[in-house]
């Protein structure tokens, strides 16, 4: 029986509709979520294999001396406004009155290198497509920035849980919390770039290009 002519165009046309603007990225988000998830448990041990080349390329040193020191600042910072009593060293912030503060160490590994790894491996794909250099740049800064805000309040949330709760919840943050951040920030990130900061090029502007 002979399809409608119709339903022949309605299919074509469905089939060779282009992509919507970013859904590779957002393919690759949700991949990355769903491996994430699946994976979490062995997360870990990737780590270890990263931390092993920082150590390799002596970035440890640089991360441990001008990186901590600075981040630990800026998370005790944030906690004071939310009435907790907090005190800083150059590795440690300690939540807490009394003789007796409860400290949170801040390793150099756990400063949220890795997660700007991972935004470094959405970038190529976020921003692919014809968009100007300008918003190009614009969405890259904002990134960054992102990723420095996400750390420093996954610092101040484990430090939390460990001033409310104690040390196993947050060791259970700190060991699995980070990561889903990471990923849910990735989403929402990539989602309002390319929704609101990224700007297609102007058909005079590919034209001169190629």
């Amino acid at each position: 029986m002979t399809e409608p002519v119709s339903d022949r165009l309605s299919y074509s046309t469905a089939v060779e509709m282009p992509a919507g603007r970013g859904q590779s990225t957002y393919q690759l988000i949700l991949l990355l979520s769903a491996v994430t998830l699946l994976l979490l448990p062995f997360i870990t041990t990737f780590n270890e294999f990263m931390t092993a080349m920082v150590m390799r390329m002596h970035l440890d040193g640089v991360l441990r001396e001008w990186i901590v020191p600075a981040e630990a600042r800026m998370v005790a910072a944030l906690l004071s406004p939310l009435g907790v009593d907090v005190s800083v060293s150059s590795t440690s912030i300690y939540v807490g009155g009394g003789d007796f503060p409860l400290p949170v160490f801040i390793s150099w590994n756990c400063v949220g290198w890795q997660s700007l790894i991972l935004f470094a491996l959405t970038v190529k794909t976020g921003l692919e497509g014809r968009y100007t250099l300008a918003s190009q740049l614009r969405a890259l800064t904002l990134g960054f920035l992102g990723i420095i805000w996400i750390n420093l309040l996954r610092i101040a949330g484990i430090a939390l849980v460990a001033y409310h709760f104690g040390r196993l919840p947050a060791v259970l943050a700190h060991d699995y919390g980070g990561t889903l951040m990471t990923i849910v920030w990735l989403a929402l990130f990539w989602y309002f770039a390319i929704n609101y900061v990224l700007e297609p090029k102007d058909d005079e502007e590919v034209e001169a290009i190629e």
